[in-house]
């Protein structure tokens, strides 16, 4: 069998989206997992595409929401102990990018790149990939009038960099268009432009085309050696020993442990979080909704309602808290009366995230072509597929497109040396 060209490990969206591109630009391509197709976060997530909510984790607000929630064991945000100098040296770094003047540069890189996602997902449909999408846009609620002006803000600036604009709602509005709405919400934003699909069926879909397309998937298949050779890269996946021209690894938090093999480890740390499948729904709505005091995600699917919310950092691992994840089951009510107190069975996912929130997509500094594309946060699923494009082109043409620049592995370098 003839080596491939590239090969990519991880079979999540990011992956399977950048071996589609590759694969449509002409090149040879294999992916490898060590798990099933979206055996990651890719499938336990939200679903949204949303560039609209496409600010980095560490932010101002955050900041506000960690001291809300500090010390609550159903609240939105926790922050575990973890007796190692790298976990603590992580969440001081982003605490520094949660500055103003910082969060304000991510979110514009964010946003840009954001900009394209809508139309990844059409390019998508028309290279054949066959997913569940909704295009009726994204309302957020609101219970506490306080919490609407901070999100008006970040659209505002959103709006400027190109994004579609977005409607302020009173209450009554928002109960005309989601009539189980309680008198409880005081308000709503409306953005239009945001869409969600169903994310399993969007990894499906992803690798469903791959295989028409020529890619080759290696799937429970862990990778645990890579080694730069002589034009090409050297690495052993589920015991079996490959060679290839270029290695994209895009295995979200596992992506950590594997750019360790050949240089200095990225520094992506798994942010988990807890979701709910009710199937069949306990009522119809019409659009995703975001229950913003709450921090909790609600998507309506062909199959039911999926919830999904909190940020837990510290054990890198599926382990649920049931309590913490109650409390996602739990702010439904406050924004829907009616919804069933009785939860289903809980999932959960790790969210890789950076310190300053922001991917890392481009070259690793190897020898030999190797490059990453991870540390998307809650933004997998709306950057995958312009992730994968624009990555895809720099490796075939060797030119990065500008909105990636952001996003480079040696911004960390530059703010060490900024700093020293």
């Amino acid at each position: 069998m003839n080596q491939p060209d590239i090969t990519v490990v991880g079979a999540g969206a990011v992956g399977l989206s950048t071996a589609l591109f590759l694969a449509q630009a002409g090149a040879s391509v294999e992916v490898v997992d060590s798990g099933g197709i979206g055996a990651g976060a890719s499938r336990n997530n939200a679903g949204w595409v949303v560039p609209s909510m496409s600010e980095p984790v560490p932010s101002p607000a955050a900041l506000r929401a960690a001291a809300k929630w500090f010390g609550r064991r159903d609240g939105a945000l926790k922050i575990g102990l973890e007796p190692s100098a790298g976990y603590v040296s992580f969440l001081a770094r982003m605490l520094f990018a949660a500055r103003p003047a910082a969060y304000r540069r991510g979110l514009a890189a964010t946003a840009s790149l954001a900009a394209g996602a809508v139309a990844a997902f059409d390019e998508l449909v028309r290279l054949g990939v066959d997913f569940e999408r909704h295009a009726r846009g994204v309302l957020l609620l609101f219970v506490e009038e306080h919490g609407i002006q901070s999100h008006l803000d970040d659209l505002t600036v959103m709006e400027k960099l190109g994004l579609p604009g977005a409607e302020l709602l009173a209450g009554r509005e928002v109960r005309e268009l989601e009539p189980e709405a309680g008198q409880g919400v005081v308000g709503g934003i409306l953005c239009r432009g945001d869409q969600h699909v169903a994310p399993s069926s969007l990894v499906d879909g992803l690798a469903a085309a791959c295989a028409q397309a020529g890619v080759r998937l290696r799937l429970h298949a862990p990778v645990t050696q890579i080694a730069e050779g002589v034009g090409c890269v050297r690495l052993t996946a589920g015991g079996v020993s490959l060679s290839t021209g270029a290695l994209v690894l895009a295995a979200g938090v596992g992506t950590r442990a594997l750019t360790a093999m050949v240089t200095k480890p990225v520094r992506i740390r798994g942010g988990k979080g807890y979701g709910f499948d009710y199937r069949p729904a306990p009522f119809t709505l019409g659009h995703a909704v975001y229950l913003s005091d709450h921090k909790v995600a609600v998507t309506p699917l062909d199959q039911g309602i999926r919830i999904a919310g909190t940020m837990e950092f510290g054990a890198e691992n599926n382990k649920i808290d049931h309590r913490r994840a109650a409390g996602v089951a739990n702010a439904m009510r406050a924004y829907f009366p009616r919804w069933p107190v009785r939860a289903p069975r809980a999932w959960s996912g790790l969210r890789p995230l950076t310190p300053d929130g922001l991917p890392v997509v481009g070259r690793l500094p190897t020898r030999a072509p190797i490059y990453v594309a991870a540390g998307h946060a809650m933004l997998g699923i709306t950057l995958g597929p312009i992730t994968g494009k624009l990555l895809s082109r720099q490796i075939v043409t060797g030119e990065s497109d500008p909105l990636l620049a952001p996003f480079a592995l040696d911004r960390f370098r530059s703010a060490r040396s900024k700093r020293g």
